[in-house]
């Protein structure tokens, strides 16, 4: 048990000192590109949440946004693989956000990109989701709706409060949110980490891949439901729309994550709606 948690402890510490080099690398862009107050400047972005913007066996939405914006956006990822809804916006973290938001040396930020809420519902958890496969069960009732829902609310509460801050101490500041694809419940993990869907969606019975298949497109369906009230309910909130962007058979890596070719078309999907409201910037 003390080998365990000084293990945590260490992994921990290189997390943190890892946001701290990249909050002092954005703060030396800003400073070098002259990005603080420049007007018609390149994109000033904060991103935060989880692998689908921090994923550390390719080149992730980020980075192709990065990599293909013109001009190039500076951008402080603060994201981490693994990280869930409710973990960041957590005390810690939300002070983060907030310290981050207000600091004068990393520029005025035009746009938050936000990817969270996978992390809470994916998972060994996902059994609590699914119910228990009848013979002609149809996967449009195999899902325990009230179930679902108590956690969408959850996850709905991290976003909203993460709108209020931005409303509170950066409000000429957009939101962009997404709600990831559609994701393969194939059994394959990465790294002896995973699979996310497939060991919760064989133990209640759904044993078919294309059943299974449904039944992580209704929960996904249920979460993109949750964004679009988001949108329509919050100014300055922007839903990109990535679900069907992805082609099944060819553009997942695994259970939850992308290929390389396939995060470059989610990074489209957001530069598409950046240039929508930042014509020229990026």
């Amino acid at each position: 048990m003390v080998g365990e948690t000084l293990t945590l402890e260490i992994l921990q510490t290189q997390i943190e000192e890892e946001r701290q080099r990249r909050i002092e690398e954005h703060k030396r862009e800003v400073r070098e590109r002259g990005l603080i107050a420049a007007a018609g400047r390149p994109l000033n972005l904060f991103a935060e949440g989880d692998s689908w913007f921090d994923y550390p066996l390719s080149r992730d939405t980020i980075g192709w946004i990065r990599a293909e914006g013109t001009p190039r956006p500076a951008i402080l990822n603060l994201a981490h693989h693994g990280d869930a809804a409710s973990q960041i916006l957590g005390v810690s973290r939300r002070k983060r956000i907030i310290a981050n938001l207000t600091d004068p040396d990393n520029g005025t930020f035009d746009a938050l990109l936000f990817s969270a809420g996978g992390n809470d519902i994916a998972g060994d958890q996902f059994v609590l989701w699914v119910l228990k496969f009848v013979q002609g069960g149809d996967p449009l009732h195999g899902i325990d709706r009230q179930r679902l829902s108590a956690m969408l609310g959850v996850i709905q509460g991290a976003y909203i409060d993460l709108i209020e801050i931005r409303n509170e101490v950066a409000p000429n500041c957009l939101i962009f949110l997404h709600g990831y694809d559609f994701a393969q419940p194939t059994g394959v993990g990465v790294c002896n980490i995973g699979p996310w869907l497939r060991p919760s969606l064989d133990f209640r019975g759904w044993t078919n891949f294309g059943l299974a298949s449904q039944i992580v497109k209704e929960v996904l369906i249920s979460f993109d439901k949750l964004l679009v009230q988001l949108e329509q309910q919050h100014k300055g909130v922007f839903y990109v729309r990535t679900q069907g962007v992805l082609s099944p058979s060819a553009d997942w890596a695994n259970e939850l994550h992308p290929t390389e070719p396939g995060f470059q078309k989610i990074a489209r999907a957001f530069l598409r709606d950046l240039r929508t409201r930042f014509r020229g910037r990026i």
